[in-house]
């Protein structure tokens, strides 16, 4: 008789195969989330540049002649002088940023909201950018805490001839 020692099991196997299940289960999940949470918060229309001028202007309407914070000169992006100096007193919290947008070309709009505490979740700054319009490279960025500073309003109102317009707004 020998006195060999049993073999081992391998237990690791079937612990592997468990994280890499959990793993792909987790996987399958968030894109269902994201999925439905782009298909909830977006909408794309078909519809004539007079009924997009309309949109924009029941929009631009609610905040009177507020101007944007982030305004264009000479095709770059700075903050607007008079709005980026006032602190509003209790301002209320945010809750929801607004993209409207129409594509000239498409003849289409878009709208996406997206919930605030999704962007708190984000660190350092915000960049938009957009490589047909020249502003890629230097881009425009802000961060949360301007947004939250300066309180519900306009924060990009831009127009592009033969392109279309993007109004990005807080409440």
């Amino acid at each position: 008789m020998t006195d060999a020692p049993p073999p081992k099991k391998r237990t690791w196997i079937p612990i592997v195969l468990g994280i890499l299940f959990l793993i792909v289960i987790l996987a399958v999940g968030g894109i269902i989330f994201m999925v439905s949470f782009v298909r909830q918060n977006m909408t794309i229309a078909e519809m004539s540049a007079t009924s997009a001028v309309d949109e924009f202007a029941k929009v631009r309407s609610r905040f009177g002649d507020q101007k944007p914070l982030i305004e264009f000169v000479d095709g770059r992006p700075q903050y607007t002088a008079d709005r980026a100096t006032e602190s509003p007193s209790s301002a209320p919290p945010l809750k929801t940023m607004h993209v409207l947008a129409w594509d000239d070309k498409e003849g289409k709009l878009v709208t996406f909201s997206l919930p605030f505490w999704l962007l708190r979740l984000k660190s350092g700054p915000i960049q938009l950018s957009a490589y047909s319009q020249g502003w890629d490279d230097r881009g425009v960025s802000f961060r949360v805490e301007d947004l939250e500073k300066h309180g519900p309003g306009l924060l990009m109102d831009l127009s592009e001839s033969d392109e279309g317009r993007v109004m990005i707004w807080m409440e």
